[in-house]
């Protein structure tokens, strides 16, 4: 991992549970508030209920952007541009339960065999991040070849 990688890595590991989920319901953009689960630096994954709006949205338009945001005032931030992938795998689903930072059964206590949990990966294409107002923007894309989760997935096609 490169030291920019580090840095954004950094912002979003500091920041997973101040995340906002941008999806389109048609060409009406919808943003929500989420928890994401870091894992391999650079891996980003979310769980939602498998009967959620978002999730009816993704199978129409897998593209998205996830904003890690600073609280309370954005000094730092990472726009995570890409494509979601939905991830039915029980094994990936109990691996990510172990490693939340929050508790899941809150939301599914039935464990991570639950029907309710849906399992989502975010495959970045593009990162807008900045480490403070001062230092600005900086846009990052991911080297395809490199970056590719446990479960396989690589990055969709252009």
């Amino acid at each position: 991992m490169n030291s920019v990688e580090k840095k954004i890595a950094a912002i979003m590991k500091k920041n997973a549970m101040h995340t906002y989920l941008a999806t389109c319901d048609g060409n009406q953009p919808i943003i929500r508030s989420m928890a994401a689960v870091m894992e391999n630096d650079m891996d980003i994954w979310m769980a939602t209920s498998s009967r959620s709006r978002k999730v009816k949205q993704i199978k129409k338009n897998p593209k998205v952007c996830l904003a890690f945001v600073k609280q309370p005032n954005g000094d730092q931030s990472a726009f995570v541009m890409g494509k979601i992938k939905i991830v039915n795998s029980l094994k990936d689903k109990q691996r990510i339960w172990k490693i939340a930072d929050y508790d899941m059964s809150q939301h599914f206590p039935d464990g991570p065999g639950s029907k309710e949990l849906c399992l989502v990966k975010l495959v970045p294409k593009k990162i807008e991040w900045w480490e403070s107002w001062e230092g600005g923007r900086k846009v990052y894309k991911p080297n395809k070849k490199q970056n590719k989760c446990k479960s396989g997935y690589l990055y969709p096609p252009e």
